[in-house]
């Protein structure tokens, strides 16, 4: 748990039918006066809900605690995918008039089986830019991933993990689609660890058995891989080499070759390079602020390069011609850059919205995946920044 809660707040901030409904589910507040209006009086809930016993106002707070911890753009995001999944028009309506608190309440009241894949849709999209290593070129797999999948999924890891680090001997995967995306979300056993809890009124140590986070975003169509691990990521290569071999049915070397590569950051330094964007996106403009190169190979040895692009827009592009026209084209390579993405601006908002995100050859982005950073991956396709694999290609 994260988010702080206070209880007054939430049952100010929630829907006062919503409040209503899960009283009379729970068959509490029976014989309540809930006043006119949409506001409640907080307090005077807070001292029904006591006199109902501890055991009933402790279930109460503990629903609305977790309710609280959902609530956010996240789960909003994941609990609209989800009705769509679903094609439930109805829930997706209904959810569309109510507040994040509120899509929250009404999906745990309305739609408990929902509720699981939503939130691991939003803590995947909370997990930090650059969290993420990707790998691009793998085989296509046949047919859809079915339960034997998963559980053979399962089962190696398992095994590689309880070899290596002495942990992770029990595993769970919930797995799950995201339109052209499949999500494996991954509990696996971590070493124990201990904590203080109360119980019966005395604070005591209890040793627990925690997971760690592992996920695997999977786009067949595009052959990319992306994954997520909580702890020594030098061991990704190999989670790669699992996922192939289990998920898609196919070998993969430990090394991704340079044909692999997701972004190609040569075409920027194409004589006058323009991003290519759709209407539809939302762009209104695109810099690049910053360039990082390496020389003859090593990557340690390396500059940055900065300009002014917003007060003239090929600054940087005539500061990086001076420098590299002084160096053979052989000895310097570009491996990373910053990107600044300005939106129009849109209903509701105060300003135009903006995003600054890096890339790094090959393979690593560090952007925020909503709704803009959707659009921003589309346009890096459009701009042939991003790759996107043909049957064909190797």
């Amino acid at each position: 748990m994260s988010k702080y809660f206070n209880l007054h707040g939430f049952l100010r901030s929630a829907p006062k039918e919503l409040l209503q409904a899960y009283c009379a589910r729970r068959g509490i507040l029976q014989g309540f006066e809930w006043g006119v209006g949409k506001k409640v009086h907080a307090e005077r809930i807070v001292e029904a809900l006591r006199s109902a016993g501890d055991v009933m106002f402790s279930r109460a707070v503990a629903e609305f605690h977790v309710i609280w911890e959902l609530h956010g753009q996240g789960f909003t995001r994941g609990v609209l995918n989800e009705a769509s999944h679903h094609s439930d028009h109805t829930a997706y309506e209904t959810l569309s008039k109510l507040t994040h608190l509120g899509k929250a309440f009404w999906t745990t009241l309305e739609r408990p089986a929902w509720v699981s894949n939503a939130k691991i849709l939003s803590d995947v999209d909370k997990l930090p830019p650059g969290a993420w290593i990707k790998r691009g070129g793998l085989p296509q797999r046949a047919g859809w991933v079915d339960q034997s999948t998963v559980e053979q999924l399962q089962d190696s890891l398992i095994e590689f993990f309880s070899k290596t680090e002495h942990r992770g001997f029990n595993c769970k995967i919930d797995c799950l689609q995201r339109g052209d995306e499949e999500i494996f979300f991954t509990y696996a056993e971590d070493h124990p660890d201990v904590d203080l809890f109360w119980l019966d009124g005395q604070l005591e140590p209890q040793v627990l058995n925690p997971s760690f986070k592992l996920i695997f975003k999977h786009k067949d169509v595009q052959r990319m891989l992306e994954i997520y691990i909580e702890g020594n990521r030098n061991v990704v290569p190999d989670l790669q080499q699992i996922f192939a071999r289990t998920v898609i049915g196919d070998e993969i070397t430990r090394e991704a070759s340079a044909d692999e590569r997701i972004y190609d950051l040569d075409h920027l330094l194409e004589p006058r390079f323009q991003f290519q964007h759709s209407d539809d996106l939302g762009i209104a403009d695109i810099r690049v602020t910053k360039m990082r190169f390496h020389l003859d190979g090593e990557p340690w040895r390396r500059f940055t390069a900065e300009a002014d692009n917003f007060k003239k827009r090929d600054a940087l592009d005539d500061f990086i011609t001076a420098l590299t026209n002084r160096l053979p084209k052989s000895r310097v390579a570009l491996d990373q850059v910053c990107i600044n993405v300005l939106f129009h601006k849109r209903e509701g908002d105060r300003k135009a919205p903006s995003r600054t995100f890096y890339i790094t050859h090959p393979n690593s982005i560090r952007l925020k995946m909503d709704d803009l950073g959707e659009k921003i991956t589309e346009m890096l396709v459009q701009s042939g920044i991003e790759r996107i694999m043909d049957d064909d290609e190797p």
